[in-house]
């Protein structure tokens, strides 16, 4: 018992400050992509300095650099997760436990999926769309402060996201794991998708300003029509061509605002769209 306490005591404990090299390192995540292994180099290059503190001989090094060179891809917001759990179990192996190279890629490797579905959910699906939507009312309204608080915001969060979760996958370990498959996660991914859509749906009718100058006999269809009956109708119109076009023809953005700028100056020429500023 004596000896197990001392062992204990003798353990070798991750600082903070190699804790923030983690997470530091994590800023620099979407640096180093490449198709064969994905995020593999990032990840690796992020666990440099728990290694070098970790092991001290060379072989060991070079072991634990190739354990971590193999397939990894997830969020880069929740990534971070993972690489404070890889940090945890190589703590543990470090100090002696029986954890294989093999055991650390499979955790890796049941965490990516439900990270993905979290950070995709949260930060880019319903964050990120928020906050772009308050810049962009910022600066409709002529803020010339809007794309500095985007940015600002933008990166700040993702920074403070870095340093949070590293540390919370470092002291919690495989304890996350055991929640990888749990229904919280559907439900937390779910209400993220749900909020994104509320939001997003606030946004076109708050922010795309269309209508048009079409009318029928002694029918105005933006007056008589539209703004009684349905009103921001040809903003929905617009929202569902751009998302057709995004989501199932899988156009690029830089494609979309080109065709945007074709309609827009090709309808309104034909007095299909009306200049708002008449």
């Amino acid at each position: 018992m004596s000896d197990e306490k001392g062992q204990e005591a003798n353990d070798i404990k991750i600082p903070k400050k190699v804790l923030n090299a983690v997470s530091r390192r994590m800023l620099l995540f979407e640096n180093s992509i490449n198709f064969e292994r994905m995020q593999s180099l990032a990840l690796t290059y992020t666990l440099l300095p728990v290694i070098r503190f970790l092991y001290s001989d060379k072989q060991q090094r070079i072991e634990a650099m190739q354990r971590h060179l193999v397939f990894f891809n997830s969020n880069v917001s929740t990534a971070s997760l993972i690489a404070g759990v890889a940090v945890a179990m190589e703590e543990e192996k470090a100090n002696g436990k029986d954890i294989s190279s093999e055991d650390i890629n499979t955790v890796k490797t049941g965490l990516m999926g439900p990270a993905s579905g979290i950070g995709d959910a949260l930060f880019w699906g319903t964050f990120v769309p928020i906050l772009g939507g308050i810049a962009a009312s910022m600066g409709e309204d002529g803020n010339i402060l809007a794309p500095i608080l985007h940015q600002v915001a933008r990166v700040g969060v993702y920074a403070i996201l870095m340093f949070f979760f590293v540390r919370l996958g470092h002291s919690q370990g495989l304890n996350l794991f055991q929640y990888s498959d749990n229904d919280m996660l559907n439900k937390i991914t779910q209400g993220a998708k749900i909020l994104a859509a509320i939001v997003i749906g606030g946004l076109v009718a708050s922010l795309v300003d269309a209508e048009t100058g079409l009318s029928f006999v002694d029918t105005d269809l933006q007056e008589d029509v539209f703004d009684e009956i349905i009103p921001n109708f040809m903003p929905l119109v617009i929202f569902f061509v751009l998302f057709y076009f995004l989501n199932r023809r899988k156009w690029s953005p830089i494609t979309l605002i080109l065709l945007i700028f074709a309609l827009g100056i090709g309808l309104t020429y034909f007095d299909i769209f009306v200049s708002l500023e008449e």
